[in-house]
């Protein structure tokens, strides 16, 4: 288990409650932080319409009132007392590539999450763990996180598979990942969504995997096999990865459109604000 001291330093709970309260006074009002886009917020009791915006889940969208208007409307409804999120976290070998390496703003964004969630009088769980509830056991689930290090064979897909057979799926999930693993990977969460959870996949990758740079020779380890490589980095050798990954993002951005997902990329130097309020929020996360 890696020492929480270092992973999650005293500062760090002064930096989650920056966060919130950040997030409070963007959102104008207290309650009013972070949430993950598409979540169904119990649905019982209808409030009322409001006009479309850019970034609204279109599952809400009313499409007899624009059939009768000719304009999009948002179905609004009564919020939950308390949120319930779900956190799947990649721990593959992968996310122990980089500078810095991704594994630690995966571990702490998932923390944040957590935190927020438990502030607002909701649960958190970690897949594979025990629920936390209450601000109170914070410290729990930075026990967790702590011992959720990227030594394994395998990344996100197993785990998803495993919720999906559930038989009650996540109302929110948080999916943290680098996500470089085929595109079919992804099917599982596709299913989640059907099911009508709603998804947030915050993909992580280091500044090096997204702005190589040419020169000198390169030893390439396999992270989720035992093998190495060594290879001359030219220019054209650049050139070609990042079409290649040009190509994946797209790839994961058309996906995540099409199913409803809340999509934030960001590399793994970013710090929380960063990604909470300059990715997560810009990309409509916030309700």
């Amino acid at each position: 288990m890696e020492q929480a001291e270092t992973l999650f330093p005293p500062s760090f709970l002064r930096q989650l409650e920056a966060l919130d309260a950040a997030l409070l006074r963007l959102r104008g009002s207290v309650g009013e932080g972070l949430r993950a886009a598409g979540r169904t917020q119990g649905q019982s009791e209808f409030r009322g319409h409001r006009p479309y915006s850019p970034g609204d889940d279109l599952r809400r969208l009313d499409w007899n009132a624009y059939g009768r208007l000719g304009k999009f409307f948002m179905r609004e409804y009564e919020r939950e007392r308390s949120e319930h999120v779900t956190i799947l976290l990649d721990c593959s070998r992968s996310m122990a590539a980089g500078s810095p390496p991704k594994h630690l703003l995966a571990r702490r964004a998932a923390a944040a999450f957590g935190y927020l969630a438990l502030k607002r009088g909701g649960t958190t769980t970690l897949v594979g763990q025990s629920p936390v509830e209450g601000v109170s056991r914070f410290n729990k689930l930075l026990d967790q996180l702590s011992a959720a290090t990227p030594t394994q064979d395998v990344g996100t897909q197993a785990q998803a598979a495993a919720l999906l057979a559930r038989g009650r799926s996540p109302s929110d999930l948080v999916v943290i990942t680098d996500a470089l693993e085929p595109l079919e990977s992804l099917s599982p969460l596709w299913a989640l969504g059907e099911k009508r959870t709603a998804v947030t996949l915050v993909q992580i990758l280091s500044p090096d995997e997204l702005e190589p740079k040419p020169g000198g020779m390169l030893e390439l380890h396999g992270l989720e096999e035992n093998r190495s490589l060594k290879v001359a980095v030219d220019a054209s050798m650049v050139a070609s990865y990042q079409r290649e990954l040009e190509k994946h993002l797209e790839s994961i951005e058309s996906i995540a459109h099409r199913h409803g997902w809340t999509l934030a990329l960001t590399d793994s130097a970013a710090d929380l604000r960063e990604l909470f309020i300059g990715k997560l929020l810009a990309a409509g996360a916030a309700r």
